[in-house]
């Protein structure tokens, strides 16, 4: 399968396998820069894995994060397309919500929720995947998480959800004992699905081209090529 790092990242194609944002990715061995700083060296330096970050991107070359075990340990660096061996996508991260121990899930509250996670986003037929830290811990079996740690849901969307559906999943996870941050990804880029079902006229979208307002993440608008333009100029 053909790895394809430039174009619209949610638009696939016949053969090629298009990497999105939150994607964890190994490489070959890297060379470590010397801007990065030292807690991320080992990690660069055996290749990953990493996370695809959203920022412009060429054709060979992708835009990737260094997570560190603390919070503030981030680091943006960019790797080449052609060096990438694994892809673990947040979808593919959901399915391995059984792996952790069960001293593990006593431990930590979010990975003891996501059976019940799984259950309310299976019962709508809903495309979605597992990011943040909780995410990085199921595909690496690292101890990433702790016991304060949110679970970070993606739901691939490529036709509109409707608001009042967006408000029935924030209030099904609400009752999760532990906070849900709940990004939806549309054609246009990720957006929260609070923001969607709280009924604002213009919601914040993150793109690859930078961030920006609009009242529909299904259509493309003034806002969406202005941003776009703005990154390649």
């Amino acid at each position: 399968m053909k790895l394809s790092a430039s174009g619209n990242y949610s638009e696939g194609g016949a053969g090629r396998y298009v990497v999105r944002p939150h994607d964890l990715l190994w490489c070959a061995e890297q060379s470590v820069g010397a801007d990065a700083p030292a807690w991320a060296n080992p990690l660069i330096a055996r290749g990953g894995p990493f996370v695809v970050r959203r920022a412009p991107r060429a054709s060979d070359c992708l835009p990737v994060g260094v997570r560190g075990l603390a919070r503030h340990q981030r680091f943006a660096m960019t790797i080449a397309a052609d060096q990438v061996m694994k892809t673990v996508t947040p979808e593919q991260c959901a399915a391995r919500i059984e792996r952790p121990t069960a001293k593990r899930r006593q431990a930590i509250p979010a990975l003891d929720a996501l059976p019940a996670l799984a259950a309310t986003l299976d019962s709508r037929r809903l495309c979605w995947g597992v990011t943040g830290a909780v995410g990085y811990e199921l595909a690496t079996d690292e101890a990433s998480c702790h016991a304060a740690s949110d679970i970070d849901v993606l739901i691939r969307l490529p036709q509109r959800l409707t608001r009042r559906d967006a408000a029935g999943v924030v209030a099904s996870l609400a009752m999760l004992p532990v906070r849900c941050d709940i990004q939806m990804e549309t054609p246009l880029g990720g957006v929260a699905l609070a923001d969607w079902a709280a009924g604002n006229d213009n919601v914040l979208v993150k793109s690859d081209q930078g961030p920006f307002l609009c009242a529909d993440p299904w259509v493309r608008s003034v806002a969406h090529e202005r941003a776009s333009r703005s990154a390649a100029g």
